[in-house]
């Protein structure tokens, strides 16, 4: 999404952005970042030549599809990523099943924070469903038969729990923040009880 990237000449944000990534130190070599597309290689040469500046760029690999390697984590690792019959070992990343950066950290957090308390023969921090981390955790170690790796979203959040007779929330982005503001609070009284 080229949000806030208008283009200088025109003012327009243009419809899309293609992003390429220096790849050698002299500069002659640069990667599509991100790019996985179905299209043949000679259709690729044809459309990327259409790009303004790259009518004459050589081409030293092309696009494909990558498909990402995962565990069967619901039933095998718990909401703390950890194996459930080896309790010693732990697992983190995309290959739990988490799609992302943020949320591939986020489970190397919950990891180690998880193991570095069972070290020491304490109990791990609980994030809840109502925080991106414990929702998160509970994607994976949830039984599910079509299981496939998955960004975080709110939808996989504990909805927003209303008080008896409120008005529900109809606004989405009030709602969301809502919820953020809930989680932020759930997440500083975690730290506070690992503080003492």
């Amino acid at each position: 999404k080229p949000v806030g990237l208008n283009d200088p000449r025109t003012g327009k944000m243009p419809f899309a952005v293609m992003q390429l990534r220096r790849d050698n130190f002299s500069g002659s070599l640069y990667n599509i970042a991100g790019f996985q597309t179905r299209l043949t290689f000679p259709e690729q040469r044809r459309v990327f030549g259409l790009i303004p500046g790259l009518a004459q760029a050589e081409f030293a690999r092309y696009g494909v599809m990558h498909r990402n390697t995962f565990l069967a984590s619901p039933g095998f690792l718990d909401e703390t990523y950890r194996v459930k019959s080896r309790p010693n070992l732990y697992f983190a990343g995309q290959m739990t099943g988490v799609e992302g950066y943020v949320e591939s950290a986020a489970s190397g957090l919950m990891a180690g924070l998880s193991l570095a308390y069972r070290l020491q023969d304490q109990q791990p921090p609980a994030f809840s469903g109502k925080t991106a981390i414990g929702a998160m955790g509970r994607y994976i170690a949830t039984p599910n038969r079509n299981f496939q790796p998955m960004n975080c979203a709110f939808g996989l959040i504990d909805p927003y729990d209303y008080a008896p007779g409120q008005k529900k929330i109809r606004n989405k982005q009030e709602r969301y923040e809502r919820i953020s503001e809930r989680a932020l609070a759930e997440i500083d009284a975690i730290a506070r009880q690992m503080e003492r």
